[in-house]
């Protein structure tokens, strides 16, 4: 599990009550959706595991039950036989082959959790599985499940999940005691990974994950135009090392069916970004940009969207912004503020695995955010290159522009020579000046479909363009765990 997922967990959990509330399937299926909207693999059975609504089977012998959902059609239903699945996978790796060894550790662990030392598992627990044990790169990590009683009442899940780690060759005491934890889960979800650092290696890490039995990991590296798929040799398991780590994209296939593929850990970025590749992303901007914190900004951007990107980030426009309305940077604004704001914002984009663009706008407000943060992002794609000095480009600089109330505030990237900006239809719309290469314009929302236009002192158009998509998730990656 990433440190990103654990801590958006972390705050999710933070943010509800901690009072049991009816329907805890309802609040799962809710809390899965909601982590397919941000921005974060078995080993193999004879035969291969087919998953539906009826997926939960009977218990018998070697098997750890957990309960199912009380509607076996949801969608969400399929996530938790997947989870299922996973549970009843035999252990992987080669430490895990010894069942002196891991009976151990698993009684070690649900002892463990019952004298109440695992600070975030402290609902009733039946059963702890071992799901993986290897000695990897000088370390044994392990991941195991632990089968709740009943479903969580504040998040609906069955079972949980924690990773554990400690020195190769490490006993099961020792692996099983709360100083080896390295990642806990309220939910043990169908696809588990865990990064760990290297300790030999400052700045590199090991890698693993792991799906239910009967599916298979693919490795393809990095793509320049088409995915070349192979086959992992551990099956339904993968690990990388600081050796073995390359640019590449990930992919779990069960049956004929893909339910996972993903970039893989790392990005294009090197620290720090040299001053040949700083100049290449400078190449073509327009406006003011700022260049220590572009080159910032490019690093950042490039680190978060790791291997999803084709190649390095482009700095599109910086500049400061004047007059953007109150509630666009800090959401709704409060009764005394003033009815506008003033930014630097600065425009990245890059090219994508699979085609098309992604890009970034960051805003950093003049006055400091009432809650605190130094600056916000939105996020968009497109199909077309955005860097092009000749074209327009035009993005919304509200987070939640789709479902937001009131005009819709775009900043749009021109041409040079570039005077004015025009949205066709003109009824309704505005119109305003260019400063910069660089516009700021209110329209309604919604605001997809709006044809702009950036025009010259003549009145001749320069360029037109739509409102890029605001979208900052891989168009390539695939999470199918609940479809049949």
């Amino acid at each position: 599990m990433t440190v990103d997922e654990e801590l958006s967990q972390a705050l999710a959990e933070l943010s509800r009550s901690l009072t049991p509330q009816p329907d805890p399937y309802g609040r799962a299926r809710a809390r899965y959706r909601r982590m397919r909207q941000r921005r974060l693999a078995g080993l193999a059975l004879a035969l291969v595991v087919s998953v539906g609504g009826a997926a939960f089977a009977v218990a018998g012998p070697g098997r750890t039950t957990q309960l199912p959902p009380a509607d076996s059609t949801e969608p969400f239903a399929h996530v938790l036989a997947w989870s299922d699945n996973l549970l009843q996978s035999p252990p992987r790796g080669a430490v895990a082959q010894d069942s002196t060894y891991v009976r151990q550790l698993s009684d070690l662990l649900l002892a463990t959790q019952r004298r109440g030392e695992f600070p975030r598992l402290t609902v009733p627990v039946s059963t702890v599985k071992v799901l993986f044990a290897d000695d990897v790169y000088g370390q044994r990590i392990a991941l195991a499940a632990f089968v709740r009683d009943q479903p969580d009442p504040v998040t609906g899940w069955p079972s949980a999940a924690v990773w554990l780690v400690a020195e190769e060759g490490a006993s099961a005491q020792k692996l099983a005691s709360t100083a080896a934890v390295r990642g806990t889960s309220d939910a043990l979800e169908p696809y588990e990974s865990l990064a760990v650092d290297d300790p030999s290696s400052p700045g590199k890490a090991v890698h693993v994950a792991i799906a239910p039995a009967g599916c298979a990991f693919l490795s393809s590296p990095l793509p320049t135009d088409a995915f070349r798929w192979t086959e992992e040799p551990t099956g339904s398991y993968l690990i990388r090392t600081p050796q073995t780590q390359r640019p590449e994209w990930w992919r779990v296939d069960c049956g004929t069916v893909t339910r996972k593929m993903t970039p893989g850990p790392g990005s294009l970025a090197p620290e720090p970004i040299t001053d040949a590749q700083f100049a290449t992303a400078m190449s073509r901007v327009r406006g003011s940009a700022t260049e220590q914190s572009a080159r910032e900004l490019v690093y950042q951007y490039a680190q978060s969207e790791g291997y999803r990107l084709s190649g390095l980030p482009k700095v599109v426009w910086g500049g400061h912004v004047t007059g953007i309305p109150s509630g666009t940077i800090d959401g709704s604004p409060s009764a005394g503020e003033p009815s506008t704001e003033s930014a630097t914002v600065t425009v990245l984009a890059a090219p994508t695995v699979g085609g098309g663009w992604a890009g970034e706008v960051t805003i950093d407000p003049d006055q400091p955010r009432s809650d605190g943060a130094v600056s916000t992002s939105t996020y968009f794609t497109l199909a077309t290159d955005p860097t092009d000095p000749a074209g327009l480009l035009a993005v919304s600089l509200d987070g939640d522009a789709a479902s937001g109330e009131g005009p819709q505030a775009l900043l749009v990237v021109t041409p040079a020579a570039a005077t004015t900006v025009r949205v066709r239809p003109a009824e309704g719309a505005a119109t305003t000046a260019v400063s910069g290469s660089g516009a700021l314009l209110t329209v309604p929302r919604p605001a997809a479909g709006l044809v702009l236009e950036a025009l010259d002192a003549s009145g001749g158009t320069l360029a037109t363009g739509q409102v890029a998509k605001e979208d900052g998730q891989p168009t390539l990656k695939v999470d199918a765990w609940n479809q049949e």
